[in-house]
């Protein structure tokens, strides 16, 4: 579908305490939907930390993550997909007007007696 993006996202949680520290981000490869591969993760590209004062790091493919509070190894928690569309330029004035013509002899409300554009009325 054009304008679409689709999207992976995973929880990074804490082994030992069960603590979120972040959230792994990046992009979903484009394949066939059907076929799903178990035996390769997902690449991300970005890390967002769970503490909102600290913003968010781009991947360079080796980082180890640990628990900020008590050290311990991470594990990637709820793996899920979503999908971004971009906007949609949804202007009626540059659409062509569709159906039937308007007939020649309606006038607009704003138009003067014919009467008076042929210069009769007296």
């Amino acid at each position: 579908m054009a304008g679409r993006k689709d999207w992976v996202q995973a929880d990074l949680r804490c082994l030992m305490c069960g603590r979120v520290v972040g959230r792994l981000v990046g992009p979903l490869p484009a394949r066939d939907p059907t076929k799903y591969t178990v035996s390769r993760p997902p690449q991300f590209a970005a890390f967002r930390p769970a503490d909102d004062s600290v913003p968010a790091v781009r991947l360079t493919g080796g980082e180890h993550f640990h628990c900020s509070t008590c050290g311990g190894a991470t594990i990637m928690d709820e793996l899920e997909t979503f999908s971004t569309y971009s906007d949609v330029d949804d202007e009626l004035d540059h659409r062509p007007r569709r159906g039937r013509p308007p007939k020649p002899w309606r006038r607009t409300a704003g138009s003067p007696n014919w009467l008076e554009a042929l210069g009769i009325a007296g």
